[in-house]
Parts: C-alpha cells; structure tokens; sequence
C-alpha cells in the first residue's frame, strides 16, 4: 500500500485548492519518495459571524470556503466532527504516516497530536510525524474536552510531543508571527525549525523543498512508530519554577491563586500564603493565575477594562527553559474586552516571553500587560491589527473613520490669537510644575534603556559641529569624509566619520545618531563626598569608572541624534518639515543649538548686519508645539466621540509613557478648576476651543521635551551682547538652561586628538570642555537617578555580571575619545588597558575598582525596579530576596525594602537572588 501525507488546509480554504498551491511540493514528494497527498475538505462552510481571526484565503469573494470549526468564544463549534471525519478517512483510506497542516491545518494536525499522545497511539495509530507550517497554539477547546471525557485529566496537563516535527514560519507573515509559531514548537520534543522569508503561505521554493524531503526522508528509515509521552520536569526545573511561584505569591498575595493541586508537608502548622518547596510539595504541571490590575487604580482604572481580567499560567516541563503556557482569564463579552483587544494583548506577552527565553518571565508578563493597558491599548485596536484580521463591515468603518480623522475641519470652538498666546503661556507654567513634581520622586519608575537628547535649530545653526564634538566622530555615516578637508584623514589614508559639516541649509538629511559622554551633575556621584574618598583612599581602594572622567565628573554615556534643520513653517511641512519633527520623538530631552552670533537668518541664510537671536527660541519651540497641535486638532472629532481615552491614546503616540499623559492631564485639569473654576474639564471635551487644546499641548511638549540651549559661536564678537541677554532672560520659550560654547573649537581640539596629532599648548589650555557643559545641563532637565550596583557593600566591587558590559558594549570610548578625555585632564573607563589598547576586566585575584558601574533610573524607581534593570539585562539571575543600600562610601549599609524609592540615600546598592549569576 502506498504511504500517503494528510494535508489540512487552511481557514476559508479548500482541499483542492491548497493542493493546487502545493503542486511543486506534492510532484516531489511523489517522485523521490512515492508519498502520496490526500486533502479532504474541512466539513463547514466558513461563515461571516465566525470569531476565527485567521483567514487563510486571500479570495474574499469565494462561496465555498471551508473551515475545520465555528469558533464561538473558547469553544469550537464543529470540532468533534472534524475530527471524527479525520479519523474515519484515516482508518478507512489506511496507509497514512504523517499530516501536513497549514495555519488553521496546522492548529488541527496539533490537536491530532495530543489526542494519538493521550491515548497512547491508539487514535490516528501509524502517525508517525507532522509538519507544521505558520502553525500557533492555543488552550485546548473546552467542548473538547467534553467530548472525549475519559481523557479530560490529560488535556490538563502538558502534553510533550515526541513526534518527529518541522516547525515553518514566514519572517513576514503578518498573521501568524515567528513567535507564536515557535511556542507551539516548544511543546515537541526535539523540533526541526525551517524560517522563510516569505509571509503567510506555504513556502515552495527549491530550497524549501529540500527541508520537506529531508524530514520525510528521515521518517521512512524509521519502521516503527514513535511514542509521544507526558512528561514531568527534572528536578533543576522543578526548583526554578517553585521558586518564581513563591516569589510571585509574595509580591502579588492578593492577586495570586494557585490552580493546581498541593499537599502541605506539615498539614497541622500548616501556613496558607507559604508556597514555598519546604512547606508545599507540587503536583506537575504548576498551574496558577495572577489577577491583572493597575498600580494606581484611581488614575489608570479607566484605562483598563471595566471587569476583572488574570493572567493564567502553566509550566511545561523544561520552563523556563521554553515559554510557559498562557492564557487570558475573564467574563467580559466582545463590547467589554473585545478578541483583538486579547488578541493584541497576548502578542505582546508573546513578544516578552521571546525576548526573555531562558529564564522566569511571568513577573515581566505581569508588567508587559500592565504597560499595555497603561499606555492605551484598548484605544489602539482599532488601527494596530493587520488589515486581514478585519471583516468588510469593519473596513467600512475603519475608513469613514480615518476619513473623518483627517479632516481639516474641526468641532474646536474658535479662540483669539491673544487667548491662544494667553494659553501657551500657561502651559509653559503647568509643564514646569510637572516637571519639577516628577523630579521630587513622584515618577514611575523604570530605567532608561537608552537616555537620548536631541539636537535642534535652525539650519548652519552648528548642530553638525556640536554632535562630531560630542561623540568624537562617531562613525555612523558609514566611514564616509565629514569634508574635503585633508586634516580628516588619519595616518593609515582612513577618514573620520560623524556628521557632514557645511555652511549650507540642510546638510544634515537624516538624523546622525551616535553615543556621547555627559559629566555626571554634581551630587549625584557618592564619589563627589571628599570623605568617601578619603575612605577609599584609607582601605587603598580605586575609585572606578565604566566610561571615564572629564572635567572632574564620572561620564554618562546617553545617545545624541543630530536632527535636520527646521525651518519655521515645518508642521505644515516647509523645508524638510514632519520628518524631522517625527525623529525628535525618541528624545527624552532636547538641546536647542544657537547660533549665538547673530548672522545669519531663520532659515540659516547669511544676513548683512546681525539679527537677535532671541527670536529664535520662540519660533523653534512654536513648531514642535504646532506640530501635535495640528495633528490632534485634526482628529478632534474623533475624541469627542470616544472621550479621554482617545485623547490619551494620541499623545502617547508621541513616545510617551500613559502615566506620564495622565500627569499632565492631571496639572492641566487642576489649573482650569483653580483658575476657570471648571471642574472635570477633561470629561467635557466637547466644549474645549482652540486655546484650552493649545495649553494642554504647550503643557505637553514642554514637559516631554525639556529645552536646554546650546549658544554657539561665542569666538565671534557679536555673540557676547545677545549671550548676556539670553542668560538674564533664562527660563524661557521652553527653554530652562543655558551655555554659551564655541562648538567648532572644540570639535578642532577632539578630531585633532583622535587623529593622534599634535595639539598646541594655546589649545589645550583654551579647551574649556564647554560641549561637555551642555550636556550636563540638558541631563540634569531630566534628573535621572544615578544608581551604583555592587557585590560587596565593604569594597564597592562591581557585579559579575556587569564585565561583559565594562567591556564590550558598543556605548565605551573609542581609543581616540580616550586620548581627547585625558589630554583635557580626564581619566580613561577603568577597564581600558592602555598598553593592550583594548578593554579587559580585571583578573579575579586582581583588585576591583570602587563604583565601577552606573545605571540611569527614572525618578519614582523602587528597589525592585533596580532589581529588574539588572535581571532584564542578564547581570543578576533567580528571583529577589533581599537588599542592602548606603548613600556614602564608608556609611553602614542598611536592609531596604523592594518598594522602597531609590534616591541618594540608597543609590550603592547590592542585590541578593536567588541564583548567583555565573
């Protein structure tokens, strides 16, 4: 008898035509390896109200489009049919070893799957492997479990497939992503992974086909079929899974509950809330579920949905080694929390379980789904899910929408230029309350994975000048000459990178985007106590640094992004307009360079005689606020219809957190009730004007986007008159600090050093380091906690964990920033090896540098915060257990709770797991 592959199509697919896409495949197949495929229809008509969010055909206008069952919630209406007409063709027909399932297919060729596991082989017997092509997994339908009820303690548990399996995915498949077509692939024993290019197909190339035989060709040298088996955890993943369960059930008492079955080890002292292994003993898989809530429920409530929604949980065997099993547990209907709300909720999770592969990530599950709703993703689902997951009925309403989205017209009442000017100017005064309340700790925490300024103004400005000074010519334009200047080339015939320079509009394209060091602010180092270092100069301990010293301060490495010129106009799309506008949105803060001299017009054209650039400051910052005022006045209409959530949705697609729009919401709504006695001016949006949209976005940008000012060019004459007057008139126009510099000397004095040259004494001793000046005024708009890690609290050593990044990491000085950090007087990163010319770490028997490492923190950040910082980034391994701080180098360290704030007072900090990082 021949031996023959069943195919399972796809949603709203047919048999024939998924045959008619597999013709390559099935002729090789048949040649090489006399494989015969056979693909029956599923056995329903696909219909308009199914909830399956897969649609697999691209022919909308078919009729007769199957599917394999009616999803209706978590059920599959239909399924056990399916599955019995499976079955029967397979006893039937006789002679099948192997199943090839596509999308929805595929979803069905695992269930099979579990079923032959369970029973032992007895169902679907002579299945001998599967291919699985953009297949994911999801919970084992309930009416399922029904159906076969003498198995339904075994669809609790985990199922391994030991199966043989080819796992395919599409890198562009929009439908299906890579990450859940590898979760299902966890639940196999020893999976085969194929990735194609393509999207949402069945890929046939000759090179895919190859990985097709291959696999047959391994299951025809087996005569016997293969067992598949439940399997339990060893004891190494049985200790990690129980300690994150204990560690959970501690941090969350009240929203934990475990699901699965315990036995208590001393049932009379039995203590409820103690999950840990000494006082429980574990029935496998681990099951439990987390209740989901805000942090803050008084302000973030609204922005989640209105009933209780849990996070539920189950290992499989090698977790967490593969991702845990997940699932959604709530009694909302569609109105309430609708499928592509969970369905965009659950990627997201999907996304953080990939990126954390290999060690316990419900804690950053719990967070992950926290930000989703805290940064509006229930307002999002109308325009985040691919435009295939979408009936026709929603497509006509998604584009009257859009439509009325982008209207020029809007339901804003009209308000005077004087009310608009009147309100820009409050906003400037609420934005410095907001950013003076976060700064006192009242954040919400966080780290920052990479703190970033951006560099502003108008074009010839300097801003090109000031990013290759600021970074020493990060090589980021590809090696390309800055200019035709011979003094750019080095001695081997290479050039320095960094930005282009010339004295022309625009020279700038795209944003040139590199690393620079920023001095510490003072007081925020423990080092900047003269009796800390007494201390280690008494125990004859080096006081480190990951990055250097210049200009007496530890430096910060922050990433600078050098954006094209503005010019006024830009919002409406003048000069190079909304894209520039859009890159500043990665900024934290901005730097808005001057050019202090008076020369040259606000398009960067060269005048006769001098303008005040005063005005420069005003127009620039006009921009940027006009830039989100256009674009959500256009939209007005639409946050009318759907109230506050909607309009929080909008500013948080200006790159910012949904509790930091809340903040400012907050101190716009208190300033109307206190000065315009209107109350809950944020549930009445239908009777805001122009001017109250305006104040809300001046509160907004200025406070998203701190302005410090870089005023150029003060070699030249002219610049010192309009510097003074600047400096007196300091805050203003969103700008809070200010230095004057002359960006084109220093650059001269950083590429004369990385180019190894010789430098005048005159140079040097005019080098005043001011760039470097800057910087720290404009890190300082932002008030970043500066938080020390060590692993000894007695010599400050730094943490394992940490070398490879003193080390390695792309953001350490290049040798010729080291020589211009030194030449000012500075000291080079302590794992620099000025005889190797590259970075070591110290040996273990060698002595380790005092507050090597540094790692910025927002203010409001906890000492778990801190914890997870350092977890997220593999410095630190297990779960929290305890943690000792100390302000001052010398001081007694203290025990400090994980809800504690960090701020000085705790910024040496020594954290214990449970696991010692390796």
């Amino acid at each position: 008898m021949r031996r023959k592959i069943l195919v399972l199509h796809g949603n709203r697919q047919t048999g024939e035509l998924f045959l008619g896409r597999l013709a390559k495949l099935q002729k090789s197949v048949a040649k090489e390896l006399q494989l015969e495929f056979v693909a029956p229809d599923a056995p329903f008509l696909f219909a308009d109200g199914d909830e399956e969010s897969h649609h697999d055909n691209d022919d909308s206008a078919s009729r007769w489009q199957r599917t394999w069952w009616h999803r209706r919630g978590n059920n599959y209406h239909g399924i056990e049919e399916s599955i019995t007409k499976i079955q029967q063709l397979w006893d039937a027909d006789g002679g099948f070893v192997g199943i090839l399932g596509f999308s929805q297919g595929s979803r069905m060729a695992h269930i099979i799957a579990i079923l032959h596991t369970i029973t032992n082989g007895d169902a679907f017997r002579g299945l001998k492997g599967i291919v699985h092509i953009s297949g994911y997994d999801s919970p084992v339908p309930p009416n399922l479990k029904d159906h076969w009820s003498e198995y339904s303690n075994k669809f609790d548990e985990i199922v391994i497939i030991s199966l043989p399996s080819l796992h395919v995915m599409g890198e562009a498949d929009q439908l299906i992503p890579i990450y859940e077509s590898k979760a299902l692939s966890d639940l196999y024993k020893k999976p085969l992974i194929h990735v194609h290019p393509g999207g949402h197909h069945v890929p046939v190339k000759a090179r895919d086909i190859e990985q097709y035989l291959m696999f047959w060709r391994k299951l025809q040298s087996k005569d016997e079929p293969v067992e598949s088996k439940v399997v339990s955890p060893d004891e190494e993943h049985v200790q990690t899974q129980i300690d994150e369960v204990a560690a959970l059930s501690q941090i969350f008492p009240s929203e934990f509950q475990l699901l699965s079955e315990t036995e208590f080890t001393d049932p009379d002292n039995a203590d409820p809330d103690d999950f840990t292994e000494e006082s429980r003993t574990y029935t496998h898989p681990i099951t439990y579920k987390i209740l989901l809530q805000p942090e803050d429920r008084e302000i973030q409530q609204e922005l989640w949905p209105p009933q209780d929604i849990a996070l539920q949980v189950k290992y499989p065997p090698n977790y967490p080694d593969c991702s845990p099993i997940i699932t959604l547990q709530h009694q909302m209907n569609y109105f309430e929390f609708s499928n592509n709300q969970s369905e965009m909720l659950m990627k997201k999770l999907m996304l953080t379980m990939n990126a954390e592969q290999g060690m316990p990530c419900v804690m950053s599950l719990i967070y992950a789904a926290r930000e989703f709703f805290e940064e509006g993703g229930l307002a999002k689902e109308h325009y985040a899910l691919p435009q295939e997951e979408k009936s026709v009925r929603e497509d006509l309403v998604a584009i009257a929408e859009d439509l009325q989205e982008s209207s020029p017209t809007s339901s804003l009442l009209p308000s005077s230029n004087a009310r608009m000017e009147k309100c820009r100017q409050e906003g400037w005064l609420i934005s410095c309350k907001i950013l003076e309340t976060r700064a006192n700790n009242s954040g919400k925490g966080g780290s920052w994975k990479q703190f970033t300024i951006g560099l502003v103004g108008k074009p010839s400005a300097g801003k090109s000048t000031f990013f290759n000074a600021a970074t020493a010519f990060a090589r980021q334009r590809g090696g390309m000459p800055a200019t035709n200047n011979n003094d750019d080339e080095d001695n081997d015939g290479t050039f320095l990178g960094g930005a282009a320079m010339a004295p022309h509009p625009f020279t700038t394209i795209d944003p040139n985007v590199g690393f620079c060091f920023v001095p510490s602010v003072d007081g925020s180092c423990p080092e900047d106590d003269a009796e800390g270092c007494k201390f280690l100069a008494s125990k004859g301990i080096s006081l480190g640094s990951c990055h250097g010293r210049a200009i007496g301060r530890r430096l910060i490495p922050v990433v600078l992004k050098d954006v094209a010129g503005l010019v006024p106009g830009a919002f409406e799309g003048r000069g190079k307009g909304n894209k520039f506008l859009d890159d500043l949105t990665d900024a934290d803060v901005l730097i808005h360079v001057v050019d202090a001299s008076g020369k040259a017009d606000s398009e960067g054209n060269k005048v006769i005689g001098v303008i005040n650039p005063i005005n420069d400051l005003e127009w620039i910052s006009n921009e940027i606020i006009a830039w989100v005022y256009t674009n959500i006045k256009q939209k007005w209409d639409s946050v009318v219809r759907r109230g506050r959530t909607k309009l929080l949705g909008l500013f948080s697609g200006y790159k910012q957190s949904q509790s930091f729009v809340e903040d400012v919401f907050t101190e716009v709504e208190k300033y109307v009730r206190e000065m315009d006695g209107r109350d809950a001016a944020f549930d009445k949006l239908d009777t805001f004007d122009e001017g109250d949209l305006y104040r809300l976005v001046s509160a907004f940008v200025m406070a998203r986007f701190p302005m410090g000012l870089a005023l150029n060019k003060m070699d030249i004459a002219s610049s010192i008159p309009f510097i003074e007057e600047i400096t007196s008139k300091l805050p203003i126009h969103g700008c809070f600090v200010g230095q004057a510099l002359s960006a084109d000397k220093e650059m001269r004095f950083i590429r004369h050093h990385c180019l190894h040259q010789s430098v005048s004494s005159t140079m040097v001793s005019n080098f005043e380091g001011s760039v470097w000046k800057c910087l720290q005024k404009a890190l300082s708009l932002r008030s970043p906690l500066l938080v020390f890690p060590v692993s000894d609290m007695q010599t400050y050593a730094p943490l394992p964990g940490l070398n490879n990044f003193a080390t390695r990491d792309p953001s350490l000085p290049s040798k010729g920033f080291i020589n211009c950090m030194t030449a000012a007087g500075g000291t080079p990163p302590s794992t620099w090896d000025d005889n190797k010319e590259m970075y070591t770490a110290q040996g273990k028997n060698e002595p380790k540098p005092a507050l090597r490492d540094v790692i910025l923190m927002k203010p409001g950040s906890t000492v778990y915060d801190v914890f997870l910082t350092l977890k997220n980034r593999s410095v630190l391994e297990g779960e929290f257990v305890r943690a000792e701080a100390a302000s001052k180098l010398g001081e007694k360290p203290k025990l400090v709770s994980k809800l504690d704030i960090v701020g000085t007072e705790n910024r040496i900090m020594m954290i214990m797991t449970t696991k010692r990082k390796k």
